[in-house]
């Protein structure tokens, strides 16, 4: 069970399969709670909380990108093109750092997105 502080540092692919495992697990201790074959009903509890903390990172990530392509400037500068974004969580500012590329790598872009003080629709 990893904390917080450690699954925003991972990356997205890292944390997707973190995820899909997690609710594979779900799944299963819930089959094993059904046929009363389960004898630590806790874990369900543990890893229903695993799948709701990743589940989080990944959505807040999501809603960082969405706020950082919406400010004016940034969207001026995405209008047209293909591009990729990245966001990670930084403490010292207690926002999100996202950085857009273009599809050959190229930096296109880059905002600190606070989703505290950011209302996202």
């Amino acid at each position: 069970m990893a904390s917080i502080v450690e699954l925003r540092e991972l990356d997205d692919a890292k944390l997707e399969q973190m995820l899909e495992d997690a609710r594979e697990s779900l799944f299963k201790l819930r089959f094993r709670q059904a046929s009363a074959q389960i004898e630590d009903y806790t874990q369900i509890r543990l890893t229903r909380r695993e799948v709701a903390r990743l589940e989080t990172v990944l959505h807040l990530r999501r809603k960082a990108v969405e706020a950082a392509a919406s400010e004016p400037g940034i969207a001026d500068v995405l209008k047209g093109k293909t591009w990729q974004a990245k966001a990670r969580f930084d403490y010292e500012e207690s926002a999100y750092q996202v950085q857009f590329s273009g599809e050959d790598g190229s930096k296109l872009a880059s905002a600190v997105v606070d989703l505290n003080k950011k209302k996202v629709n």
